[in-house]
């Protein structure tokens, strides 16, 4: 199901997922790193490092919950545009925020559940990255995979 590749853009899953983090200029405002691809179910790894300055407030240690939306966004566009080839749309994003996100590194897993030839759908956790980590928000986002809404070139 995936498009023909595109001039400079890797064609291999992880290299595609780096592509995806890495390309738009916000997602480096963020600080957003691609850390790995799971091929047995598509499941990408994206961390976000911990700064202050993406923070909710001065006087509490705790990533803004946008801040959370936009990794958790990211990281299902990622695992879904890995699987078609192309760049792909938001439909929809929910999340559910569990609890405060201490200012420290977060991971965000990514894991598509469809992917069909007009809709994609996946599933996000984001966790903090320890000794003990602990979960603090899902997503659920949906996409357009239509190559012809695809967003420009890359």
């Amino acid at each position: 199901m995936t498009n023909p590749p595109v001039s400079g853009v890797p064609t291999d899953p992880f290299g595609r997922l780096v592509h995806e983090v890495a390309h738009p200029p916000f997602h480096s405002v963020l600080g957003l790193e691609a850390v790995r691809y799971q091929p047995d179910d598509g499941t990408v790894f994206i961390r976000l490092p911990g700064d202050p300055q993406l923070g909710r407030s001065r006087q509490q240690a705790f990533f803004h919950g946008g801040v959370l939306a936009a990794m958790a966004d990211i990281a299902a566009h990622a695992a879904i545009a890995v699987q078609v080839g192309h760049p792909v749309p938001t439909v929809d994003l929910r999340m559910d925020y569990l609890r405060p996100a201490p200012l420290g590194e977060l991971m965000a897993e990514a894991t598509p559940l469809q992917v069909g030839r007009s809709i994609g759908r996946a599933d996000v956790r984001i966790r903090t990255v320890g000794e003990t980590p602990v979960l603090v928000a899902v997503a659920r986002a949906t996409f357009s995979t239509l190559a012809s809404n695809a967003l420009g070139k890359e």
